[in-house]
């Protein structure tokens, strides 16, 4: 059972560049920063190993059989990575059949290492879609093919996000960033009007309006890993501030309602990780 990582479908978000030999070089690079930058967004930059994936001349059925191309582009992306000063294994065998890859590496749970990015040169596609740019010599040449993907596979990248928050995702990915909750029926219609409030700010947030003892309540979101907690009762909806529960921390006190907006839209804003 592999849940997210092995689904019978799976969303990939995906470009393709089609560029000329001497372009490559830059946009590789560029394409490497933006995978980073992702990377560093979700906060598993300090999890991937990169691995250069080259062909195997021995095995003709699975590669397109042109040594002289996959020389070229293995001794291309080779110098690319070196110059970039990348931290690479070379894996013999693991090549697209189209051409090299560099793999972003990520070891689950288990210790399973599944592919998260790749970057990919395509020399054969080029060919096969007889596709050719002018040069500034004036004669007709073939480009090359670089796939990308910035976020790789959604569901594998999710289910290796849960794996490594274990459920606790930071606040800007939390499906759920503010779980409202009543201690008593009269403070329901104050934290409907923060509910409101926190949802025009574009905070993804749910009022819980059973009639369940608060300590219920609160560990109940606390198992569901909720980031944030904002209590009401009748002291609350005197003061018209809020008391605020924060995941890992506890009770931080009590707030003003715009103050605590503010707080966590700072927060969501520059995607804090812990």
């Amino acid at each position: 059972m592999h849940g997210l990582i092995r689904v019978r479908q799976f969303t990939l978000a995906d470009a393709h560049i089609v560029c000329t030999p001497d372009q490559v070089a830059d946009e590789f690079k560029g394409v490497l920063d933006l995978i980073i930058h992702v990377m560093r967004c979700i906060g598993i930059e300090n999890d991937i190993r990169y691995r250069f994936s080259k062909w195997d001349p021995r095995n003709t059925e699975k590669y397109i059989d042109d040594p002289q191309a996959w020389e070229t582009t293995q001794v291309l992306m080779k110098r690319i990575l070196d110059e970039i000063g990348l931290d690479y294994k070379e894996a013999d065998g693991e090549a697209a059949f189209y051409g090299p890859k560099l793999d972003l590496q990520f070891k689950n749970v288990y210790g399973k290492e599944d592919t998260l990015f790749t970057i990919q040169i395509d020399f054969a596609l080029p060919g096969r879609f007889d596709m050719s740019y002018v040069d500034k010599d004036g004669t007709k040449k073939r480009p090359y093919i670089i796939h990308r993907s910035s976020i790789g596979c959604y569901e594998r990248t999710l289910a290796m996000l849960i794996e490594k928050y274990a459920g606790a995702l930071p606040l800007w990915m939390a499906p759920e960033q503010v779980r409202l909750m009543a201690i008593t029926d009269r403070s329901l219609d104050y934290l409907k009007g923060w509910e409101q409030k926190l949802k025009a700010a574009g905070v993804r947030v749910t009022l819980d309006a059973r009639s369940e003892k608060i300590g219920y309540k609160i560990r109940e979101a606390r198992t569901e890993r909720v980031p944030y907690m904002a209590i009401a009762g009748d002291s609350e909806v005197e003061k018209g501030t809020l008391a605020i529960r924060k995941r890992g921390e506890g009770d931080i006190g009590q707030m003003d309602g715009d103050a605590f907006i503010d707080l966590v839209s700072n927060e969501i804003m520059k995607k804090v990780i812990f």
